[in-house]
């Protein structure tokens, strides 16, 4: 398979199920799936449903399907523009990581884990945190090693906890919300937005929306960390290789991100759901976001001072 969101469809299913069909695969048997995010996502997808559920295994060759994507289960593809409409909660076998893997990933993709890491640290760890915050670009894989057995940890131990997603486990959506309204716009556009990028743009924007909330109920200025990891994350995106946040962000209309926003599957009728932080480590889920503080949240995060003051 060819890696990319644009690999994540149904199409692409049925030639994975055309091709188990070829090799006359039984159910008896298992497939090893080895790929970054949207190949094991699609492979594993494919794997649950054919002839009602075949065993397999993950190999992730990306920081991000290390530390993410290949642990919980969860196995889908886009539909009709919208991120992982069509999937299911399939663990695999077992999964095997290897990390001389990642010597061979360019800067764009390690940013793509590295985001992911910092959204385990933001909700559940604030040592983790701590330890990302000190880094003012990537570290070099003999560092980042240790940081990637406890981001995946953090991931292992609520998924363990809540593996249907009927609580808990939904704080890993934590900048998702934006950030799959993003990928979803860029798909319509025709445009390249790397998943990381995406979800590092929406953890920007519910940082500034959670900090928001605590503004309204407290006087202890409890936001000012989350403003502050608000920042730290601009920085990083800015060792993006080759796009720039400020530049893409200003080609969008915020009323079309709420539009995409309004589908998200984690939504309860026609409300926005969405994870809010209470500091750093200390996240709840399924938070109502009504329009006023959603754009609120976005002037803050994305729209210059000068610009707002005009």
């Amino acid at each position: 398979m060819e890696a990319g969101e644009q690999s994540k469809s149904l199409l692409d299913v049925e030639k994975i199920w055309r091709w188990l069909i070829s090799m006359n695969a039984r159910r008896t048997e298992s497939i090893a799936i080895m790929g970054g995010g949207t190949i094991l996502d699609t492979g594993a997808f494919a794997a649950s449903c054919f002839q009602r559920g075949i065993r397999f295994s993950l190999i992730p060759t990306t920081l991000l399907a290390m530390v993410d994507a290949s642990i919980g289960g969860k196995n889908g593809v886009n539909f009709n523009l919208y991120k992982n409409y069509i999937g299911n909660i399939t663990q695999p076998e077992y999964i095997i990581t290897d990390y001389s893997f990642l010597k061979s990933l360019p800067k764009e993709e390690m940013m793509n884990g590295w985001m992911e890491m910092a959204k385990h640290a933001l909700i559940a760890d604030p040592k983790l945190w701590l330890q990302l915050s000190s880094h003012q670009q990537i570290p070099s894989i003999e560092d980042l090693t240790p940081l990637i057995e406890q981001s995946a940890g953090i991931k292992k131990n609520i998924v363990a906890i809540d593996p249907s997603e009927m609580g808990l486990r939904a704080t890993l959506n934590f900048g998702h919300t934006l950030g799959h309204a993003l990928e979803s716009l860029a798909i319509t556009r025709k445009e390249s937005l790397s998943h990381g990028f995406a979800v590092g743009l929406g953890m920007i924007f519910s940082l500034h929306w959670s900090a928001n909330k605590l503004k309204q109920t407290s006087t202890e200025k409890r936001e000012e960390p989350l403003i502050k990891a608000a920042s730290l994350i601009k920085s990083w995106l800015d060792f993006h290789p080759s796009l720039s946040w400020k530049k893409w962000m200003n080609t969008v209309k915020y009323q079309d991100a709420w539009n995409y926003m309004l589908k998200d599957k984690k939504n309860s009728q026609s409300e926005v759901l969405e994870i809010q932080l209470k500091a750093i480590g200390e996240s709840i889920w399924a938070v109502p976001m009504p329009f006023n503080e959603f754009e609120s949240a976005w002037n803050d995060a994305f729209v210059d001072p000068m610009q707002k003051n005009n």
